[in-house]
């Protein structure tokens, strides 16, 4: 996932980077699943970045991000999801929908 590639929306006027929850750690995985942290973690910064900036955020209901499997260690999914829906809140976007396709993305 580039986050680059996805559609930014305007941060709204008084929204303060201390009104945002903190991502602290997230649990990984090798087992299951999980999200590539690299990118995860690019999402979030761009998103904090834009509101200390007052640029537009990247809209956290459009990310995606590429599964990883086998050994390579990746964020637990319902972890990256549970907080998302909650910065997606503190930012006023649309609540994150739930996937349909079977496809991978950071609103599951």
């Amino acid at each position: 996932m580039s986050t680059d590639d996805t559609p930014t929306v305007p941060v709204p006027d008084g929204v303060s980077e201390g009104d945002l929850p903190q991502p602290g750690e997230f649990p990984t995985t090798r087992v299951s699943q999980g999200y590539k942290p690299e990118q995860v973690d690019a999402l979030i910064e761009d998103v904090f970045d834009a509101v200390r900036t007052g640029s537009p955020a990247p809209s956290i209901a459009d990310a995606k991000f590429d599964a990883t499997r086998g050994v390579r260690k990746g964020y637990e999914e319902e972890a990256v999801d549970d907080y998302l829906d909650e910065l997606s809140e503190a930012l006023g976007q649309d609540p994150t929908p739930e996937p349909d396709d079977g496809t991978t993305t950071g609103t599951e």
